[in-house]
């Protein structure tokens, strides 16, 4: 029973350590400008392979639309 006891207490102990390292880290932001610019590329060649990289432009044709109203 002490066994049981110990390690529930162990495993309690490592959640209770986990909450708080999750809580006490610092939500990384871009503050400078040099970093801004770079998310701002980012994001812009994110969406041109959106866009460039489709259905249509990859298999050269228009994908129907489904029959069962199904997005």
């Amino acid at each position: 029973m002490v066994t049981i006891g110990l390690l529930l207490g162990v495993l309690v102990l490592f959640g209770v350590l986990l909450v708080a390292k999750l809580l006490r880290r610092p939500h990384s932001r871009t503050e400078d400008a040099e970093g801004l610019r770079l998310e701002a590329k980012a994001r812009g060649e994110a969406a041109a392979h959106r866009s460039r990289y489709g259905s249509h432009f990859v298999h050269n044709t228009v994908v129907p639309p489904r029959g069962d109203r199904r997005p």
